[in-house]
């Protein structure tokens, strides 16, 4: 009962820090909220003895962390950074596969790997939907009811992201489109 409690407590703290990353700007303040969220919800699933979703998780901060400071240099990760984790990932879910809904936390942190190694911050928020997804149908499989709710709430935080971006940069566009033009001649 205890472990079920810390487990709850520890993925609500990641989902406040996850939800959070959605709305900044800035790509290297999103990978940071990241790290710091995966490490909770790595705990998280360890405290809910699901190995293969709890192992993942911590990977995942290493991934992050790893494209933090490539982020934070100005650069691109290679593609390599992607092959390495999938298969990383991959290693960790044979390794640990209990059940055939153990392969969605094999899946989910390849695709999470692809969106945060994109520049654009609306494509990541794009491509981070579909791997929420999955892990909600996860969490309610396993009756992890919970989580389910906490991966909704993170789909529907993604949702309003999108909206609210969108609409900026649409305001952002109209602005420059009403600026006076400078005739020089």
């Amino acid at each position: 009962m205890i472990n079920f409690i810390i487990a709850q407590v520890l993925g609500a703290i990641a989902l406040v820090l996850i939800v959070i990353s959605y709305f900044v700007k800035k790509k290297i303040s999103f990978l940071f909220l990241q790290i710091i969220a995966n490490l909770f919800y790595g705990l998280s699933f360890i405290f809910s003895s699901s190995l293969v979703a709890g192992i993942n998780s911590i990977i995942s901060i290493l991934r992050v962390v790893q494209l933090y400071f490539y982020e934070k240099a100005g650069k691109t990760a290679p593609p390599y950074i992607i092959i390495i984790y999938s298969i990383i990932y991959i290693i960790v879910g044979i390794i640990f596969f209990n059940n055939i809904l153990d392969i969605i936390p094999i899946i989910t942190p390849i695709i999470f790997t692809i969106a945060m190694s994109m520049k654009n911050m609306q494509m990541v928020r794009y491509l981070m939907l579909p791997p929420n997804a999955l892990l909600v149908f996860y969490a309610v499989m396993c009756q992890a009811y919970t989580t389910a709710i906490l991966n909704f709430v993170e789909i529907i935080a993604l949702i309003v992201a999108i909206i609210k971006f969108s609409i900026d940069k649409k305001k952002e566009r109209a602005n420059e489109n009403d600026a006076p033009e400078i005739h020089t001649q």
